[in-house]
């Protein structure tokens, strides 16, 4: 599986991390317009579908724009956002000043614009601090995450990043950086997750549904940031994945109310029972990817224990 990605972490200075936690996970929007505003050198609010805008970062990273083969449309129709953030736990964040970290995961063409991710981020801080979000944050520290955790300083305060210091990682040594599972696999969601089946967000966590929808988001990622169209046997797996069984469901519907809608979903944890040994890679990088609606702003994160 050719996919590559850097693990970035941000250590943030702030004297209520609980209320810029709370503002991370909406932030989507606010961190597109960062994005949008560091590299678009049109005056215009909107993008352009020009042929000078076709390569324009903002565009190929943000745009979502499906491919021109029509069957790879079919097969993995939208594209996923290639940069995963992930969060605290919301609500597990202090309201007194501490340091906390968040992490940030580049896939594949995001990868030559890191220095970009990290501006936009700080920018994201600093404008949201300024329009009465939280009170003031700052960015302390990058660093750049091996398979283990290992961190490389890259980035110091608002000193521009040493991106020939990042470690780039991919499938296969996620894969071997981790234990071999048996037949039975626990999974723990740290943030709520959105899955949808049949156009309606599940109350339920189904194993089944879960594997192939990693399955379905990791092929998309790989396809349109990796350049890479994987050719394993898809339906070998899907049927792996139908097999699998849930041993112990402590899972339940977390509703956040009507306040914040959009941090409701599955959480919990359970002990998947099956064979793992096809699937690993796709459970492995899901870890770092996240899963269902706004995983690319912390939700759906989770992690596997055997």
């Amino acid at each position: 599986m050719d996919f590559s990605f850097v693990h970035l972490r941000f250590t943030i200075h702030t004297r209520d991390s609980s209320s810029l936690v709370s503002y991370l996970f909406r932030s989507g929007p606010d961190f597109a317009e960062a994005f949008r505003r560091l590299v678009c050198k049109r005056t215009a609010l909107e993008c352009s579908n020009g042929p000078r805008c076709a390569d324009c970062p903002y565009r190929v990273l943000f745009g979502q724009q499906p491919g021109a083969d029509p069957s790879a449309v079919r097969c993995h129709q939208k594209p996923p956002l290639p940069f995963i953030f992930s969060f605290p736990a919301y609500g597990a964040a202090s309201k007194q000043a501490n340091d906390f970290t968040c992490t940030l995961v580049l896939v594949g063409k995001a990868l030559n614009h890191t220095t970009v991710f990290i501006s936009a981020f700080r920018s994201l801080l600093a404008k949201g601090h300024k329009a009465g979000q939280f009170v003031e944050a700052a960015v302390s520290l990058v660093e750049s995450l091996d398979f283990h955790g290992n961190p490389t300083a890259i980035a110091k305060g608002e000193v521009a990043p040493d991106t020939g210091s990042l470690v780039t990682l991919d499938a296969q040594g996620v894969v071997d950086s981790r234990c071999r599972p048996t037949d039975a696999l626990g999974i723990a969601l740290i943030t709520p997750l959105k899955l949808a089946k049949t156009g309606k967000i599940m109350c339920s966590f189904d194993a089944g549904q879960f594997v192939r929808s990693l399955m379905r988001r990791v092929s998309a990622l790989t396809y349109y940031y990796c350049g890479c169209e994987m050719l394993d046997n898809f339906r070998e797996y899907a049927r792996a994945a139908n097999r699998i069984e849930l041993l112990e469901d402590n899972f339940f519907y977390a509703d956040a109310g009507r306040r914040s809608p959009a941090l409701s979903g599955v959480m919990g944890d359970g002990v998947l029972n099956g064979d793992f040994n096809e699937l690993m890679p796709f459970l492995a990088l899901g870890e770092y990817l996240h899963l269902g609606k706004g995983a690319s702003y912390g939700m759906g994160q989770y992690r596997l224990a055997w």
